[in-house]
């Protein structure tokens, strides 16, 4: 595949990540259809708005269930390219796209919902590790189905956890809170980038059956860099409230699912650091570096860009 305009179907559309992808997909030009669940009486009216508006830019919505599974082929066989951003709990719903993908023969791309750290290099807490090994389940289901793949690596979000340790949005906040020493690096990067690489490596053939790691030098950064560089930009310095590795841990150990899971994935990132815990060798592809020409949002950039308007608090878990 080139550069040309492909059909592309995303699941998880009108998710936190799935409208970046959405909005990717038709900036670039592709012609893009939405997989999403069937509108309820009682459903948030956001999701409808957002149909609304993924329908104004000349997106096709599909209101179906993953258990459709005619439906499901039917659907991919009209496109080329499928990439899924559903959440957590569903990340093994995958194995019917999977099953509907190799039916319909068509698919020439798969990029599953990852979008976090490279889960065959890393490991985490108990309840991180169950996550990772479901996401390792679905490439591995991918791969003996013999569907060209990629895997994107995105590690963190960044407007979300920018907004999830610097709170932005409150002006009177006085203090923050710091995991471990704060010294660990993590990789932050914003959520357009992470849709624009996915969309650009979904139809470049470098990225045919690799892992892609968005790893961008001006987005490597420990909590106390965050901290710091935001306290340069308000002109405010905050009390640091550090919360111990041990207590982490113990409460990941104690609190019952799924509200063990975050406090994984805050050790995980900013007191093992793991997604800095191993080296890029030549042979790996990093985002940045595969697509030099794209301007990607640096964490000092959002940090700007959080002066003007901070992202919106999200309430939604981040796992």
């Amino acid at each position: 595949m080139g550069s040309e305009k492909r059909k592309i179907l995303i699941f998880g559309a009108t998710g936190y990540l799935g409208k970046y992808m959405v909005k990717a997909s038709v900036s670039m030009g592709h012609i893009t259809y939405a997989y999403t669940r069937p509108l309820k009486p009682n459903e948030d009216i956001s999701k409808s708005q957002l149909l609304k508006e993924f329908e104004s830019m000349g997106v096709c919505i599909i209101q179906g269930e993953l258990d459709e599974h005619e439906k499901l082929v039917s659907v991919l066989g009209k496109v080329e390219i499928v990439i899924s951003t559903l959440a957590v709990p569903q990340h093994l719903e995958q194995l019917k796209i999977i099953s509907a993908m190799k039916e319909a023969g068509t698919v020439k791309r798969f990029i599953p919902s990852e979008f976090g750290n490279e889960v065959d290099r890393v490991k985490g807490l108990p309840p991180l590790e169950a996550l990772f090994s479901n996401k390792r389940k679905i490439r591995r289901a991918t791969e003996a189905a013999e569907i060209p793949f990629t895997y994107v690596s995105a590690n963190s979000l960044a407007a979300y956890f920018v907004n999830y340790v610097l709170h932005p949005h409150d002006k009177q906040r006085d203090e923050v809170v710091v995991y471990g020493s704060g010294e660990a690096k993590a990789v932050l990067n914003y959520e357009e980038d992470v849709a624009y690489y996915t969309l650009k490596a979904a139809t470049d053939p470098r990225t045919a059956n690799r892992v892609i790691i968005v790893r961008p030098s001006g987005n490597i950064v420990s909590q106390l860099d965050l901290i710091c560089g935001w306290e340069e930009k308000i002109g405010k310095t905050f009390r640091k409230a550090h919360v111990p590795e041990e207590e982490l841990v113990k409460l990941s150990e104690t609190l019952g699912h799924p509200d063990n899971i975050p406090l994984a994935i805050l050790h995980n990132i900013f007191i093992k650091g793991d997604q800095m815990s191993f080296k890029l060798s030549t042979e790996d592809l990093e985002a940045s570096k595969l697509f030099p020409d794209y301007k990607y949002t640096s964490v000092d950039g959002l940090l700007e860009m959080c002066l003007v308007k901070p992202p919106q608090p999200r309430l939604a878990e981040f796992a």
